[in-house]
């Protein structure tokens, strides 16, 4: 019953919501740690957004143009999570070194208010390029693999989008509610990367990774 259930299109959708989840998650805890280095102005909060919706929607774009000629789409999927996992845990180990190119910046810019902002916003995009871009990118490759037939597109890209925003929600409340009270930041940070590494996992079972599977789990692991 649950094999019958639990197929690529269904895995997809549940895989997606997680992720929106894990991606709030990031969101809320990057937000405050990324504060301790540039402050929690209004300017640096908006800023903050601005640079990760920039990141999710040059990720959807690019994937966008090349969706429709990828034919592993379960592999890509699952190389996106496990790149955004493997990305949050760097983030944990990079973050100390944020503080230098930022001082320099404040340092150089201090006198010229919008321009700094505008410096600040071209740091806070490289440091969240990689992973927002790989966020929004999931989103064509979940369309893609969901959507059976053309005459329902609208419907089934609108179980894709709530699955999405559903996490989304729900994302945001563990980080703020559980998470970060129970655990920390760090390790909140660390919890959102175990589920991507999780779901990078899972969509591998459905794609030519398949056999790789029990050579690629001690390793990411151990990692």
């Amino acid at each position: 019953m649950l094999k019958k259930f639990f197929t690529l299109r269904n895995t997809a959708i549940i895989a997606f919501g997680l992720s929106g989840m894990s991606a709030l998650i990031y969101e809320v805890a990057w937000s405050r740690l990324l504060s301790l280095i540039f402050g929690s102005t209004v300017y640096a909060v908006a800023t903050m957004l601005c640079a990760f919706m920039a990141g999710l929607a040059l990720g959807s774009y690019l994937m966008g143009q090349k969706v429709d000629k990828l034919k592993d789409l379960a592999k890509y999927f699952g190389l996106l999570e496990l790149g955004i996992g493997i990305y949050g845990i760097m983030f944990i180990i990079l973050l100390p070194y944020v503080q230098f190119p930022y001082f320099w910046l404040y340092q150089l810019l201090h006198n010229y208010f919008w321009l700094f902002l505008f410096a600040q916003f071209l740091l806070y995009f490289l440091i969240l390029l990689v992973p927002t871009t790989m966020m929004g990118a999931i989103f064509p490759v979940v369309s893609k693999i969901f959507t059976r037939d053309l005459k329902k597109l609208g419907k089934d890209i609108s179980y894709v989008y709530s699955a999405n925003s559903l996490g989304s929600v729900l994302g945001p409340f563990l980080a703020g509610f559980v998470l970060i009270p129970l655990i920390g930041l760090t390790k909140t940070v660390m919890v959102a990367a175990a589920i991507n590494i999780f779901l990078a996992l899972i969509m591998f079972r459905f794609s030519t990774f398949r056999s790789e599977i029990k050579f690629l789990l001690p390793i990411v692991l151990i990692f």
